[in-house]
């Protein structure tokens, strides 16, 4: 499709995240000034809530109108007492536009027209013409269902398909399986590293753990033996016992744990799979922290939580959402716990990818496709769908699709997928988000009792874990680097990257010789990786998605296309236990349909 709006630059201004000016084409909309409420007009007190309001606000309008983002021309931005140092609206605009740059010109007021409005936006927008569904040749191949991906979700999907009696096809766009399960070797070559998913325990996961016992897998006991290690705002270091609040002044531990546990109490009141909590769901998780008085510590706290799980600062995620990301794991305390029933309880001790590599072994021959991306999906009139992929057309009656959200823009669809599932899934984003895995000559830390775990205020890694494997004499700390610390860090050049890493970890276990004892740092890039929709563990949304669209929108089946993947699970959202579960739900929605209900024959 040719672009309905190109930028014009001046020599100064390439590098703006907008444009100073717009040439479009075609029919013009234009919308009405949109302010940050809910709905409902439920109206949030704070300013950077309201800005998220405000962009899902106009995201559905020209969604509906049948445009996209790129097709903004031009923006007028009308902020209330506006503060040239405190520019609030800069990050998430940015992140609304992507590579986007349209004309945009911000006008401070002293108000709006609703006293309680700070942000208001009203914008110009060219119209793309419509697009025709491409003329696919007769398939080359037939199955009853395809399943797009073949990592943890897909291939549970597909087996579970033919298990049924089904006939089905995986197509895969990498040249291995297991999408974010993938295990690279250690230093000497003698041993694995997770660079993706990394734990597992063997209570509430149990499709993951009953995968892990079918193919043999080894595990490991995640060491909690040991201190553990607080870096705070100041920069200041000290140890505490692993499973307690840090060492504060009694004041300020007092607020810490009041927040954990209100966080803790909040979220178990959620529904799983429906979460619905309009006042939630209008703000932030910074705005929904400081309304419940959170301490400086406190706030500190929460951001190594978003961080660490999903990439993200407090302030770019809807409160609703965090809160429902930590029930699907039994809640706040067991989804950061490193101990029994936790989510980083065990590890795997040749790889997490041996799980998706065994359920590959279990697939009947000619079943998966590797390098085979998915280009196009055509929903026929018939219902049967044609999917275009690798130089090839497959036909089939129904389509499972596990790609993350972000990674479905890669895919056309005919006719376009419907308003409410485009606005959910373009309002998915992943923050920025990678695993360093530092490889060195022994356990130091161990041997000066801690157990390896460290949370981090300033970063550049927000939380460090224990990731040895004892039996095999490798001895690793993996260091997450999350949020906006973490982009930092991923500006720096390789050598700077390892440098910083190993600063930090010598002022965090007291080592001052930590660069001898240093041999490798293996990560990967998931922010650049297209099939993964440029990130990693799992998206998130700003404030008004789940209020305004429900919880089962994202996962709700269009037609005969069915989607899965682990941020459409109710149950460990962003862990492969939900990869697993959605990729039963979805193959068991598919099944349904195409043989009816299964009765029990008595």
């Amino acid at each position: 499709m040719s672009k309905t709006v190109k930028t014009v630059d001046l020599s100064h201004t390439a590098g703006l995240y907008y444009g100073p000016a717009t040439i479009s084409s075609g029919k013009v909309l234009h919308i009405a000034g949109q302010p940050g409420n809910t709905k409902d007009g439920h109206v949030p007190k704070d300013y950077e809530s309201q800005i998220h309001l405000c962009l899902f606000n106009l995201r559905k309008l020209i969604i509906a109108a049948g445009a996209d983002i790129k097709d903004i021309a031009k923006l007028n931005v009308y902020i209330v007492d506006y503060d040239v140092n405190n520019r609030k609206h800069a990050r998430p605009l940015q992140r609304f536009f992507g590579k986007h740059r349209p004309a945009q010109t911000l006008v401070p007021v002293p108000k709006l027209a609703v006293p309680e409005w700070l942000i208001e936006i009203d914008a110009i927008v060219a119209l793309p013409e419509p697009s025709l569904p491409p003329v696919l040749p007769a398939a080359s191949e037939n199955a009853d269902v395809i399943v797009i991906g073949a990592g943890l979700a897909g291939l549970t999907a597909a087996l579970d398909v033919i298990q049924s009696g089904l006939s089905c096809i995986i197509l895969e766009a990498r040249d291995r399986v297991g999408g974010k399960t993938w295990s690279q070797q250690t230093y000497d070559g003698k041993g694995h590293i997770d660079v993706g998913a990394g734990w597992l325990n063997d209570t509430n996961q149990s499709r993951v753990w009953a995968i892990a016992k079918r193919y043999g897998a080894e595990v490991i006991v995640q060491n909690t033996q040991g201190k553990a290690v607080l870096e705070n705002w100041e920069g200041n270091v000290f140890s505490f016992e692993y499973g307690e609040v840090p060492n504060f002044d009694e004041e300020t531990r007092k607020n810490v744990t009041e927040i954990r546990d209100m966080c803790e109490a909040e979220c178990q009141q959620l529904d799983t799979w429906r979460p619905r909590n309009t006042e939630l769901d209008a703000m932030t998780f910074e705005a929904f922290l400081r309304s419940r008085g959170a301490s400086k510590a406190a706030m500190g706290t929460a951001t190594v939580w978003t961080r660490a799980m999903l990439g993200v600062e407090p302030c770019d995620i809807s409160a609703l959402y965090f809160l429902n990301y930590c029930k699907s794991g039994g809640g706040l305390l067991i989804m950061r716990s490193d101990r029994k029933d936790g989510g980083q309880y065990l590890r795997v001790r040749g790889g997490t990818q041996t799980l998706s590599k065994g359920l590959a072994s279990s697939l009947p021959e000619g079943v998966l496709r590797l390098e085979t991306p998915v280009q196009s999906i055509v929903q026929e009139q018939g219902g049967s769908l044609k999917v275009q992929a690798g130089g090839a057309v497959y036909s089939a009656t129904k389509v499972i699709t596990t790609l993350p959200g972000p990674a479905l823009k890669n895919i056309s669809f005919y006719p376009p997928l419907p308003p409410a599932k485009r606005a959910w899934t373009e309002s998915l984003y992943y923050g920025y988000y990678t695993k360093a895995m530092m490889e060195f000559k022994t356990p130091f830390w161990v041997e000066r009792g801690f157990c390896g775990l460290a949370n981090s205020f300033i970063g550049p890694a927000g939380v460090i874990r224990d990731s040895c494997i004892p039996q095999d004499n490798k001895y690793v700390l993996t260091c997450f680097m999350g949020g906006e610390p973490g982009r930092a860090w991923a500006a720096l050049s390789t050598p700077e990257r390892e440098k910083t890493l190993l600063e930090q970890i010598g002022k965090l276990y007291g080592v001052s010789n930590v660069e001898d004892q240093f041999l490798k740092m293996t990560a990967y890039e998931w922010v650049h990786d297209e099939y993964a929709g440029l990130g990693c563990p799992c998206t998130t949304l700003p404030p008004g998605v789940l209020d305004t669209l429900g919880g089962d929108g994202l996962r709700a089946p269009v037609g005969n296309l069915h989607f899965a993947g682990t941020e459409t699970a109710g149950e460990w959202k962003g862990y492969m236990e939900g990869a697993v579960r959605s990729g039963s739900r979805a193959a068991a929605e598919a099944v349904k349909d195409l043989n009816g209900p299964i009765t029990a024959r008595l």
